[in-house]
């Protein structure tokens, strides 16, 4: 197959870590807004999809242009080769957003693009009715300011399905995110870890996987899988690849939390990833609990209002553990805006969205600061 430009749509802010993330694993990728794009072949689309821990999806682009009127957004489509990747009995639905532009009704392009892409089926496979009762090829369609991209969607469920998660509707904070924030931080997989509101565990768990070089895809299934075209070999051996490269490791992780039913999803989910001896996981109120380590990273996605009464005495509590544990650096995720005035001045922050919540990531680095 020929070489093809591989779409990693991100959250708001994410796409520098996504990017330096793909350079990581050896891709020389680029930062747009909203996604990350580098070129592959399929096996690459195989290898993200396993390893990207910040992205939202891995899809493969299909075309790019500038659309003002219908008759453009039909040739465009219809130019696209789909017969590369889609069967005769493809499922193909047209999921399709635009904001800003001239081509405004979401059903009509949604109706145009289907329509291009039916009549450029017909044309290659020399038929005319396609079922649609076979593997599902999801098709992803953003029109911006007039600016069209057509992408294939490879990953199905979006990336944050990690598939140790016992029940997603426990914990608010998704696991890209919090694998965003340990990225962030600069937390080098080595410094001991403690996440002191960690609810039903992702921020340690999500730790412990980049601890142990823990493919984050690999408990779970991807849209591609059922593609009847896919050449299934390449996934078992980047699976095996991944399985090979998973490491020991001492680090100290630790997860508390008041909550004694979010302590007990947490080790069930860490169960279900064969970290539950890895992972240190106690019911207990950050204020009475001491790591006695010299030095670690206390990273936390603080309650919004849920989990103690008052302000004040999260900020009590935060500002006591900040003075007695010097050698520690602290990130905090709070939707709270005035969270500088009740704490400290951050060295740095960063705008975010939590789900549909703007919230900023706190950072107080001590040991490195000037």
């Amino acid at each position: 197959m020929k070489e093809i430009t591989i779409m990693v749509p991100t959250a708001f802010g994410i796409e520098g870590v996504t990017k330096k993330e793909l350079k990581k694993l050896g891709y020389d990728a680029k930062a747009q807004d909203g996604r990350v794009i580098f070129e592959g072949e399929f096996k690459d689309v195989v290898r993200a999809n396993l390893w990207i821990r910040t992205g939202n999806r891995v899809m493969i682009k299909m075309a790019e242009f500038d659309a003002y009127d219908f008759d453009t957004l039909f040739d465009k489509t219809f130019e696209v080769e789909w017969a590369e990747f889609l069967t005769k009995d493809a499922t193909f639905p047209v999921e399709l957003s635009s904001v800003k532009s001239t081509l405004s009704s979401v059903p009509a392009c949604q109706s145009i693009v289907k329509k291009a892409i039916v009549e450029k089926m017909k044309k290659r496979y020399k038929i005319d009715h396609f079922p649609e009762d076979g593997p599902l090829y999801r098709i992803k369609v953003q029109i911006l300011r007039d600016h069209v991209v057509i992408g294939l969607d490879t990953t199905g469920d979006s990336l944050n399905r990690r598939g140790y998660r016992v029940n997603i509707s426990e914990a608010p904070l998704k696991e890209t995110l919090a694998a965003s924030l340990l990225f962030l931080s600069n937390w080098d997989g080595e410094i001991p870890l403690w996440d002191g509101f960690c609810g039903s565990g992702t921020i340690p768990i999500e730790g412990a996987m980049m601890a142990k070089n823990i493919a984050p895809g690999l408990m779970r299934k991807f849209a591609f899988e059922s593609w009847k075209n896919f050449p299934v070999s390449i996934l078992y051996e980047e699976k095996r690849i991944a399985k090979e490269v998973v490491r020991r490791s001492k680090t100290k992780v630790i997860g508390t939390d008041i909550n004694k039913d979010s302590i007990e999803a947490a080790i069930k989910n860490a169960k279900r990833i064969g970290l539950e001896n890895f992972i240190e996981f106690r019911v207990a109120n950050v204020s009475e609990f001491f790591p006695h380590l010299e030095r670690g990273y206390f990273i936390s996605n603080l309650p919004y209002g849920k989990r103690l009464d008052k302000d004040e005495e999260l900020y009590k509590i935060l500002k006591k553990k900040y003075t007695d544990l010097k050698g520690w650096d602290f990130f905090f995720l709070t939707a709270d805006r005035d969270f500088e005035r009740k704490f400290f001045k951050a060295n740095e922050n960063r705008k975010m969205f939590n789900g549909r919540i703007e919230v900023r990531f706190y950072m107080y680095k001590r040991r490195n600061a000037n």
